[in-house]
């Protein structure tokens, strides 16, 4: 017997209110904080982002700039920001093939219980304790 996946649909949207979404997340959500060069160079720090399923999020991507880069990788980030305030909404990650979304856009954010560190043993701040050991997951 096979349990099925329960989902939640929440909604959310960009501060200047331009860019309003629904999405289908997870009940216990695959949540991360990123500490990569990437993602550190693109909002100033670490990021909260929320890995979504395919088809999950129903967004006007018309409203949606995008803004694309070379990772560390080598392969391609796709950064998809209102084109009207520059908030960033999505990330798409060739490496992974996936879309996640900044956790900070969501109405809200009561679903988020717990996320993981990652890529923060050579590039997170120095004033922030990280360690195996330390992180809730």
């Amino acid at each position: 017997m096979t349990m099925e996946k329960k989902f939640v649909t929440k909604t959310g949207g960009c501060i200047c209110g331009e860019i309003i979404f629904k999405v289908k997340l997870d009940e216990v959500p695959r949540v991360f904080n990123c500490h990569c060069v990437d993602c550190r160079k693109k909002i100033g720090g670490m990021i909260t982002i929320i890995d979504l399923r395919e088809g999950a999020i129903d967004i006007d991507k018309t409203k949606l700039g995008i803004f694309e880069h070379k990772a560390g990788s080598g392969q391609i980030i796709k950064k998809h920001y209102c084109k009207k305030c520059t908030a960033p909404v999505l990330t798409y990650v060739e490496k992974y093939n996936k879309y996640y979304l900044y956790a900070g856009m969501l109405d809200d954010i009561s679903i988020l219980k717990k996320a993981k560190n990652i890529w923060y043993k050579d590039s997170h701040f120095p004033f922030m304790e990280i360690s195996d050991e330390k992180l809730k997951t």
